[in-house]
């Protein structure tokens, strides 16, 4: 016989249950875009029960932060940017051994370009940078350590890396411990990269800290923006009918006033309200939707407050200003040569002289003239008139291949201008005259 539980012990197991919820919900907490209402670093370690030091209240800030990046479209892209600028086209070193290890620096065949560019994107992202380094006879493997993965530790000698903080940050054998450079262990060892931060001894902070809520803000806009085409009914009047009149009857009036005078799909319907004996007039509320200039302005507002808190410049996120269109190649180049001086340069230093320093002191190369090799967004090609550098011949190609070519087209446009021809003559030089004649230019 099939026994059936006591109520009070049903209730207990529905009790574990909504506990079990509970847990699941705490844990995926991290996806809630609510900004922090305080980002500090504890000042008394004693209060600290762990090893290693935690990086915002709750030691998800890196989370919040990669959650961040993936719900904004203007600020990821002008991390994207970031992230280009500073990698540049390619590494450049004449040191022939050096340029053969920087195109596979680890077991994953990975150049150190790739690594690089993953040390910036983390450094602009986070405010925090890792570069993994393993030792073995005749070289040093170079990695990329997952910034969101990494805590440091109260002695600053070491780091802690888990690969989920949400889920195992007590549960020793999920973390493991590697040495911050000079020390190594278990040939092993890690490189911090960050900037100095008041009140910040541990860990660095991105540029875009001050701009978190407008950040929230442009994600805000497009979620907004989506579940209004999604779910939103906006109705462009009300109409008021008033009469005595049967359901029936009050149902075929609405809908042959609707098929005459509403349109295909949502935009404009208007809405019927039939109200059943008063007999005062129709009455028509005309309903204007106003609310797309604010959103705009917002959205502009928004834009600009998270350009300008990643030292970033509008041009290069695509924002030309008003009234340079036919300047906008001029307006980029500034603006590049801008960020370059002020952003790019510094951190690319800061990156490459750490990398340098691994491969001075423990694979012995001589890695100063390794740099990087930067290419502007925008050439100067069409700033150049192609008649002075091009010859008559070369242009006709252009135009169209199968132009013949002219036998004496071999010249700039400039040396046909002014053609001076010697007739013939006598034999004598006194003989011998001389005319200048303009032609037509090519």
């Amino acid at each position: 016989m099939k026994k059936v539980p006591l109520k009070s012990q049903r209730k207990k197991a529905s009790q574990v249950r909504k506990t079990t919820k509970k847990n699941n919900t705490f844990e995926f907490g991290v996806f809630n875009l609510s900004v922090p209402p305080s980002i500090s670093e504890p000042k008394n370690l004693t209060t600290v029960n762990t090893k290693w030091i935690p990086f915002g209240d709750d030691n998800l800030f890196p989370q919040y932060l990669a959650e961040l990046k993936r719900k904004s479209s203007t600020h990821r892209s002008v991390l994207a940017q970031k992230t280009v600028f500073t990698s540049g086209a390619k590494f450049v070193c004449a040191n022939e051994n050096l340029e053969k290890f920087i195109e596979d620096v680890n077991a994953d065949h990975e150049s150190l370009r790739d690594v690089f560019k993953k040390l910036a994107d983390d450094y602009y992202t986070f405010g925090n940078a890792y570069m993994e380094c393993v030792m073995y006879d005749g070289g040093v493997n170079i990695y990329h350590l997952d910034a969101t993965t990494v805590r440091m530790s109260k002695s600053k000698k070491e780091v802690y890396v888990n690969s989920d903080w949400c889920r195992y940050w007590n549960t020793e054998e999920k973390i493991h411990r590697l040495p911050i450079y000079p020390r190594v262990s278990h040939n092993k060892f890690v490189i911090h990269f960050k900037d100095y931060e008041p009140t910040f001894s541990f860990y660095g902070l991105p540029d875009y800290v001050a701009a978190l809520e407008h950040i929230c803000v442009d994600f805000e806009i497009g979620k907004w923006n989506h579940t209004k085409f999604m779910n939103g009914f906006q109705p462009s009047a009300i109409v008021e009918i008033n009469g005595d009149m049967g359901e029936e009857e009050a149902q075929k009036m609405v809908h042959e006033a609707q098929k005459k005078f509403v349109g295909e799909g949502n935009n404009g319907k208007i809405l019927f309200i039939v109200k059943n004996g008063d007999t005062s007039p129709a009455n028509v509320q005309i309903i204007k939707d106003d609310q797309e200039g604010s959103w705009l302005d917002l959205q502009k507002i928004t834009d600009q407050n998270i350009i300008t808190a990643n030292r970033w410049q509008p041009s290069l996120s695509g924002i030309v200003s008003s009234g340079k269109m036919n300047n906008t190649g001029s307006e980029i180049r500034i603006a590049y040569d801008l960020v370059m001086t002020t952003v790019v340069r510094d951190t690319s230093e800061l990156l490459l002289n750490g990398i340098r320093t691994v491969l001075y002191k423990e694979m012995g190369y001589d890695p100063k003239d390794l740099t990087i090799h930067y290419e502007p967004p925008i050439s100067y090609a069409n700033d150049v008139d192609i008649r002075e550098i091009l010859t008559i011949n070369e242009q006709r190609m252009l135009i169209d291949e199968d132009l013949p070519m002219l036998e004496d087209g071999d010249m700039f446009v400039a040396d046909r201008e002014i053609i001076v021809t010697e007739r013939e003559g006598d034999d004598s030089d006194e003989g011998t005259e001389k005319k200048e004649i303009t032609v037509e230019q090519y």
